[in-house]
């Protein structure tokens, strides 16, 4: 077999849970190195580092959004289930697998000029490296998918400001959600048993549009917050001989207003920004298909 010179992005795969995600952009994990340093009287220097207990790699992967984004069956992103995913990354020298996978980063973007784009964030207890070729040859059925483009994009809300693509000209929105997670670790184990989320936790929205008449229905004069949820409608464009699926809806639920802000640049047009933040739960996101 001829030695392999490079890996070019054609020659990648990933997989979670033995599942190709379709449409990856580009992945990346970092490895740091958790140390504590020995030292001692009588001397000025460390005299060696010892790995601490818990040793997390963070893996990130940013991929279009497409019709293979969301789980078909599920309703709803359980940000804080302590299920662990493992994710494999293939390629033409080898195959690399992160264990104990838990969800820490998820975000939606939806952006004028661009595909609806997507990242998963994760953080896993290890690593291990198979050499050889591990790609899959895939055929055309197992690998295409639909995509999601922003003029297939409606949004609407019950919030009193009343945001919807139809009445103002959204120029960008957003959906992160961030979780923390704590380690579990006992005595005699140098892993950790699981990684629990950190509660409470909070998610956030943001939306910017173009000055319309925003400002006569805002009112911010409410001493308790006012709660609503946005819908994303979101229809598919067939890619080849892919066909189209029913719409994909996405609900963020119990959105809060938390700021405003307002930009005016020099021969460019005027903008408003509107920054919400929701709490954290397993129902906090809803998907479903129509």
């Amino acid at each position: 077999m001829p030695s392999v010179t490079r890996v070019h992005s054609h020659e990648s795969q990933i997989y979670i849970d033995n599942t190709l995600i379709r449409g990856v952009r580009s992945f990346s994990y970092q490895n740091p190195k958790n140390v504590q340093e020995l030292r001692r009287l009588g001397s000025y220097k460390q005299e060696n580092y010892i790995l601490t207990a818990d040793q997390p790699i963070d893996a990130s992967i940013e991929f279009i959004v497409n019709d293979h984004t969301l789980d078909k069956n599920g309703n709803y992103l359980k940000f804080l289930s302590s299920d662990e995913s493992t994710i494999h990354l293939k390629d033409t020298t080898a195959r690399t697998t992160f264990s104990k996978a838990n969800l820490t980063n998820f975000s939606l973007d939806f952006s004028v000029g661009d595909l609806a784009l997507g990242k998963y964030g994760y953080q896993c207890d290890s690593l291990s490296v198979s050499e050889g070729n591990s790609l899959i040859d895939l055929d055309l059925d197992s690998s295409k998918f639909n995509i999601f483009r922003p003029q297939d994009i409606t949004l609407t809300t019950n919030l009193t400001e009343g945001i919807n693509s139809t009445d103002y000209p959204i120029q960008s929105a957003s959906i992160s959600v961030g979780i923390e997670r704590r380690p579990t670790i006992r005595v005699g184990e140098r892993g950790a048993k699981r990684r629990y989320p950190v509660l409470p936790a909070q998610g956030s929205l943001s939306i910017s549009i173009l000055k319309n008449k925003v400002e006569e229905t805002l009112d911010l004069s409410s001493l308790v917050a006012k709660k609503g949820n946005f819908t994303f409608v979101i229809s598919e464009t067939a890619l080849g001989s892919a066909s189209a699926n029913p719409n994909l809806n996405v609900v963020v639920h119990d959105c809060f207003l938390n700021s405003v802000s307002q930009s005016h640049s020099l021969d460019e047009n005027a903008s408003l920004d509107f920054s919400y933040t929701f709490p954290i739960s397993n129902d906090a996101i809803e998907y479903y298909f129509s």
